[in-house]
């Protein structure tokens, strides 16, 4: 979820990814999915008692009938800021600079330029534009409704650069106000600048000492205005802060509801009031309060969770460790909260209803990594929110054991099991105060480090039938280990920071495997192996230019596949018959964007994990 708005205190609306629109009719105790026309991300939404717009990356959707159909803008140029709805027509603002306009039924944007980042905002009968431009935020007005014309040009120095987002004003009432200058009277303190002029002119009012002075976000209501802030430093993780002021921010009060919790780093961090007392705080959860923000409590029973499976999880990772047995690792959202949520396979083809995992996260670039041997199963997260990123189970995930891992919390970026109870784990760049790789010889009850040359982050690793393990990682980085860890062989390296290998992947019983990434110039890196991982040569799996590789899965000496990311983020799939002498394009689902790949070792059998879907394939 991305963006919340509460109309009147009874209206609500929610966006998110993949288009994603959710409504409440009730104040947000329930919420119904609403299907916009669109499957793309979709980052605010603006609703008033006409109209309700969605914004995306380059286009907007508006409906007005109270969202029965939506009606997509024509496509803008660059990316765009909140759109909104003012005298009929469409206004959004740029994140490069200007903003841009269109009234229903035109074919293109009408663009006016004012040379730098910009917000827009509408009350009762006039719009309001707040631009970045260097260290300044520049405050334009109109009443016009084809926006011919501006006036007002008030100057205010910024606090930090975006905080032309925390531009507010009232649908009801002359009030505009925005968060803009460090007191000059007050250390640490900020202050609110408002207009009662319709944008004429920004003075400033009163001001506040938050400890937190990040993502400046202003809501407000008849006879109530509230700012949002938010700290995301390691010294200061997550907090919120909502200071509210009832006498048109001349004085503050901080509210009880920010710094009670903690919030994923990548949350969406808005704040919405329909009415005076009535508001919801959108994070990584969502919170109502119903005391004008000096307290609040999570909503625990909404469409969030109701709606599992069908529309508001996202698959995040596949892992096949026999023919029979699979499992996928998908995100569930319950509460608001990004859960995990384990499904397991044993005739690859049918899967249970699953588990919930004693683990939340934010959206991490990187899927979780599993691990199998027999029933023995270890799940490892890569998220820098995640409370518990290392599960073990010894019984195929139907009951999470207590663990040894000794650095629980830390982001992983790879788990290995083989016999015996002999597994690795390797911790992710950004780990505090843990090794790079650690080792356990009873199936994860107890956990030893093992000695690498500092600076090594080990990406991916696999272990052979002749017990050899192999591993790379960041740099082009490989190495080999024949006892378990005790010692290591580097067998390629050295190379510049910006080259990592991210996949390692071998046939079953054999020698011969691959392993890919990315080169310092942005291109895919595909290495071949025939010896276990002792010598490797380059080979070209094709694709478009700069895309890189994030998955290799090999199912014989001869048949392969390879996942492939474009610039974009969309993922293409790559497949060999012959050993990697050439490389064939395979057709995904179309409308489900492809997250990684699993190959059986029949050399025939696939399953492609989409965002929202499970496909399989039996054509080699």
């Amino acid at each position: 979820m991305r963006d919340i708005v509460d109309v009147d205190g009874k209206e609500a609306w929610i966006v998110g990814q993949g288009g994603l629109v959710l409504h409440s009719s009730d104040g947000g105790e329930s919420f119904e999915r609403v299907d916009a026309g669109t499957t793309e991300d979709l980052a605010f939404v603006w609703a008033d008692e006409h109209a309700i717009v969605l914004t995306g990356a380059r286009r907007a959707w508006v409906s007005l009938d109270e969202g029965g159909t939506f009606a997509p803008s024509p496509e803008a140029p660059e990316e765009l800021t909140r759109c909104i709805h003012f005298f009929g027509r469409l206004v959004c603002g740029s994140a490069q600079g200007g903003l841009y306009h269109s009234k229903g039924g035109d074919s293109s944007f009408v663009y006016v330029p004012f040379g730098g980042r910009t917000v827009v905002e509408a009350g009762p009968g006039y719009l309001v534009a707040a631009t970045e431009i260097g260290t300044t935020t520049r405050i334009r007005a109109t009443q016009e409704p084809d926006l011919r014309a501006f006036y007002g040009d008030t100057q205010i120095p910024l606090v930090y650069p975006g905080s032309v987002d925390s531009l507010w004003v009232s649908r009801s009432e002359l009030l505009a106000y925005v968060v803009a200058d460090d007191d000059p009277n007050a250390a640490g303190s900020l202050t609110l600048h408002g207009s009662t002029t319709r944008g004429h002119t920004f003075e400033p009012r009163g001001s506040y000492s938050p400890e937190c002075k990040r993502g400046q976000h202003i809501a407000g209501a008849p006879g109530s205005l509230h700012v949002m802030t938010y700290c995301n430093t390691v010294d200061m993780p997550t907090t919120f802060e909502v200071w509210s002021s009832g006498d048109g921010g001349q004085t503050f009060t901080k509210g009880t509801w920010g710094a009670e919790f903690e919030s994923s780093w990548r949350g969406a961090n808005r704040i919405s009031f329909g009415t005076a007392n009535h508001g919801l705080l959108l994070t990584h959860r969502l919170r109502r309060s119903t005391d004008g923000a000096r307290s609040s409590a999570p909503i625990e029973q909404n469409a969030m969770s109701a709606d599992w499976p069908d529309g508001l999880n996202e698959n995040k990772a596949i892992f096949f460790p026999t023919k029979a047995r699979g499992y996928v690792i998908a995100m569930q959202n319950t509460t608001a909260v990004f859960k995990f949520r384990l499904y397991r396979t044993d005739d690859a083809f049918h899967f249970d209803e699953g588990t919930d995992l004693p683990a939340f996260t934010d959206i991490s670039t990187h899927p979780p990594s599993l691990a199998a041997h027999e029933d023995l199963l270890w799940l490892a997260f890569p998220g820098d929110s995640v409370q518990q990123t290392f599960l073990r189970s010894a019984d195929g995930g139907r009951t999470i054991l207590h663990d040894g891992f000794p650095v629980q919390g830390q982001p992983l970026a790879a788990a290995l099991l083989g016999p015996g109870g002999l597994g690795f784990v390797a911790t992710a760049r950004g780990a505090v105060n843990a090794r790079p790789l650690y080792r356990s010889k009873d199936g994860g009850a107890t956990f030893s480090e093992l000695s690498l040359p500092d600076g090594t982050y080990i990406r991916a690793m696999r272990l052979l039938a002749s017990g050899r393990l192999v591993a790379v990682g960041e740099k082009g980085l490989i190495l080999t280990s024949d006892d378990a860890g005790e010692t290591f062989v580097g067998r390629r390296g050295g190379n510049p920071d910006e080259e990592k290998l991210v996949s390692v992947d071998f046939a079953p019983g054999t020698q011969v495997g691959w392993a890919g990434g990315v080169t310092a110039a942005g291109e895919a890196l595909l290495l071949r192996t025939e010896d276990g991982g002792a010598t490797w040569v380059p080979q070209a799996p094709g694709g478009s230019p700069g895309a890189r590789i994030v998955q290799v899965a090999a199912a014989t000496p001869s048949h392969a596949s390879v996942v492939l990311e474009m610039q974009g983020g969309e993922r293409s799939l790559v497949m060999t018959q012959d050993g990697g002498q050439s490389w064939a394009t395979r057709e995904t689902p179309g409308g489900d964007p492809l997250r990684m790949v699993a190959r059986l070792p029949d050399g025939e059998t696939t399953f492609a994990l989409g965002a929202y879907g499970l496909y399989r394939s039996r054509t080699p």
